[in-house]
């Protein structure tokens, strides 16, 4: 225990490793605006996995360095309602797909530690993952939502280690993570979205689904399926999906809504576009040094090392 502590505090280094800021700022406008590829985009998301487990581990806690949970191909989102009649009899709203997620998110090592760690310590524990409290961070999103985090805590550590700004680097997050519920907003609040609706749903009534939005199909599927088997849940989803999809495919709304999503997403893209520039500078600038904490980890590991 004493050897890994003291490994992870010199190899954690969190805020104390890497280039100074300054350098990484001017790293950062040198640095490529190309959105990263998916490949280097996982390589920065378990590179500051390893770095909060190294920083949790100096802390006194555990901290697995885990891998996202994989989403099957029934994970689609349909925010406007579904609108593929083949996909809908495939998978009906997800359900199944909801459920694996679920259990996996469930099974998460981290959540377990957590969970049956004391009340007192769970508390200390999550003040060293994230800090005492969620101010030091803020940021105002597309949506208009203003959201706030801690400069303390490991997560921050390690965001400030790859990243180098962390007040730039939340702001950028908060920013493209929050891109399609504005646009998703938009669509729903324009006028030939709601005309569009209103043909779908005389269409489910004649289909005897009575139905007023999507938002209330979906719903009515959810009750339809509580407390039945899960196949039997299955099925009732599924035919409420395909009925669903088949009035957005015979009415305007799956043309008209996929069309005002694509406009409103140039816009919201447009509108934000310097953030989103920024935030692919940040991550390419961050490649080598993230490139670097999982080779280093990996090794480790390979060689019987330890994971944190």
């Amino acid at each position: 225990m004493a050897a890994a502590l003291t490994a992870a505090l010199a190899l954690a280094g969190c805020a104390a490793s890497g280039a100074p800021e300054p350098e990484r700022a001017a790293a950062a406008e040198r640095a490529s605006a190309a959105e990263p590829t998916a490949g280097q985009s996982r390589v920065l998301a378990r590179a500051e996995q390893i770095l909060i487990s190294r920083c949790m581990s100096a802390r006194g806690f555990a901290y697995a360095v885990t891998e996202p949970v994989r989403e099957e191909g029934a994970a689609r989102s349909f925010p406007y309602g579904v609108d593929d009649v083949d996909w809908a009899r495939a998978h009906g709203y997800g359900g199944r797909a909801e459920r694996a997620a679920a259990e996996a998110r469930a099974a998460d090592p981290n959540q377990l530690y957590f969970h049956r760690l004391p009340a007192r310590e769970r508390a200390a524990a999550r003040t060293a993952l994230m800090g005492a409290s969620p101010t030091g961070l803020s940021a105002t999103a597309p949506t208009g939502m203003t959201l706030t985090a801690s400069t303390d805590g490991c997560i921050a550590r390690a965001q400030r280690t790859l990243y180098g700004d962390l007040a730039a680097w939340f702001r950028v997050k908060v920013v493209t993570m929050n891109l399609r519920p504005a646009r998703e907003e938009r669509v729903r609040h324009d006028v030939r979205y709601a005309e569009a609706v209103g043909r779908w749903a005389a269409c489910m009534k004649e289909a005897g689904r009575p139905y007023a939005s999507p938002a209330d199909s979906r719903q009515a599927a959810a009750a339809l399926a509580d407390g039945l088997p899960p196949d039997r849940a299955d099925a009732a989803e599924t035919a409420l999906a395909v009925t669903e999809a088949t009035c957005a495919t015979s009415t305007p709304l799956g043309r008209v809504s996929q069309a005002l999503d694509r406009a409103y997403g140039e816009e919201v893209r447009s509108r934000h576009q310097d953030d989103i520039t920024l935030g692919h500078r940040l991550q390419n600038a961050a490649l080598p040094t993230a490139e670097r904490v999982v080779s280093q980890f990996d090794r480790a590991t390979s060689s019987g090392g330890s994971r944190g």
